[in-house]
């Protein structure tokens, strides 16, 4: 009964204040007005390089081509 007590109380009181005034939003209007906005780049954002669906290949040889001492 004490917990409930020191739970409630603070509740209680909280819900009896005054509400505080929210601040003005002068900084987040000026910072999405349209005087700041840069529009994106055109063109790709990366170095992008298409590749054809195909089977996999044996993965023995692509193993070997990639290591250390390949085509031994």
């Amino acid at each position: 009964m004490k917990t409930l007590f020191a739970a409630a109380v603070p509740l209680l009181l909280a819900g009896c204040a005054e509400p505080v005034a929210l601040p003005v939003a002068g900084p987040l209007t000026r910072a999405a007005s349209s005087d700041t906005f840069t529009p994106a780049p055109s063109g790709p954002a990366m170095n992008y390089t298409a590749h054809s669906i195909a089977e996999p290949a044996d993965w023995r040889q692509l193993n070997d081509a990639q290591a250390p001492g390949a085509g031994s």
